[in-house]
Order: structure tokens, then sequence, then C-alpha cells
């Protein structure tokens, strides 16, 4: 489904991945849910506030180490969040899936709501993108692409402030994102 250069990000950079995941549309049952404007990066073994730091692996987890390509779907304060896994099998990094553009009304602006919209459950934890109900395709192209520190991280390490939350600047469908900083045309995208 996707091109070699999508497939060799999602197996060789988070990081990368986590940003040509913008303005890639996310469908269910072939329905288009939104686009996507705000994705994390999370590191595995090295970034404290990744499931996997230091090797952790549980129940809860486990589908953060398979191969890229499949999806990562686990519940914490009543919602269930969405990541994409990236690297190979057995090196557990992923990107969550934070907030998607939808039309109008409809708020999908954090990675519970977005989940919660789209009634994504942790029935999806382990499928695979390209050959299950819920996947991705190639959609729009950001104008720019901004950097912040991940929302929501309890670590108390450097790991906290390290800006790996990307988002379409300007898009006001970004979870908490000042009124200043939304562009007053919504032309966010080439």
């Amino acid at each position: 489904m996707f091109d070699t250069y999508f497939s060799h990000l999602m197996k060789t950079d988070t990081i990368k991945t986590a940003k040509a995941l913008l303005g890639m549309d996310l469908f269910l049952n072939g329905r288009k849910l939104g686009r996507i404007v705000e994705t994390e990066a999370y590191l595995g073994t090295i970034d404290s506030a990744c499931h996997s730091f230091n090797g952790r692996r549980t129940p809860k987890n486990e589908a953060m180490y398979l191969a890229y390509g499949h999806w990562y779907v686990y519940h914490i304060h009543q919602y269930d969040m969405l990541n994409l896994v990236t690297k190979k099998e057995n090196i557990a990094e992923a990107v969550l899936i934070r907030a998607i553009e939808v039309s109008e009304g409809i708020i999908a602006n954090g990675p519970g709501k977005l989940t919660r919209y789209a009634h994504i459950t942790r029935d999806f934890n382990g499928k695979l993108l390209d050959k299950y109900s819920l996947t991705v395709k190639y959609g729009a192209t950001p104008k720019r692409i901004q950097a912040r520190a991940r929302i929501g991280i309890t670590c108390q390490d450097e790991w906290r402030d390290k800006f790996l939350c990307f988002y379409v600047a300007g898009s006001p469908h970004v979870s908490k994102m000042k009124k200043k900083d939304i562009q007053v045309d919504n032309d966010v995208w080439m």
C-alpha cells in the first residue's frame, strides 16, 4: 500500500515517520475520518516517556514490539490512544496520532477525542495497518511543521522537554493550540 520511501521511514526513523504522517488521511472501513495534524514520537528503550523504556515488556505494550506498520492501542484515563509502531520487530518505538482535522463542529484535537470520535478501541491493537480496516493514505502536504514538547509527559528527566510533538503550523485542529497561533485563513496545506 505504501511506497518504498514511507515503508523505509517507518522501519528506520520514528521522528521522520511522525513528521511524514502529518497530512496523511486516516481511514476506517474505507471512510475518511480526517487528516492527521499532530503526532508524537516515542523512542523506545532510551526514552523515559515511552512504554518500552529500559526494555519494559508487558502484555499491555506487547504490540509495540511488533514490526513497523502495526497499530499499538492502549487505554489510559478512560481513553484509548492510537499509535503506529515503527522500527523492526522487537525494537519498540511508535508514533502517537494526537489529532486529526475533521469537518466543522466535530472536535478531534487530542488523542482521546480522536479515538472516541472514530470509535477506535483496543480491538485495533496489534493489527497491521495495510491489511486492516484502519489505515492511512497520502492526503496533503503541510506548508509548515512545528515541534514542541510532548503533552502530558510525567517523567522528570530531559525526555519531558524534548521537542518530539510535531504539528501542522497554524491548524486550528491541533490540541492545546493558542488562538494567537491559529492561522486566520486556515490555509495550512500546500
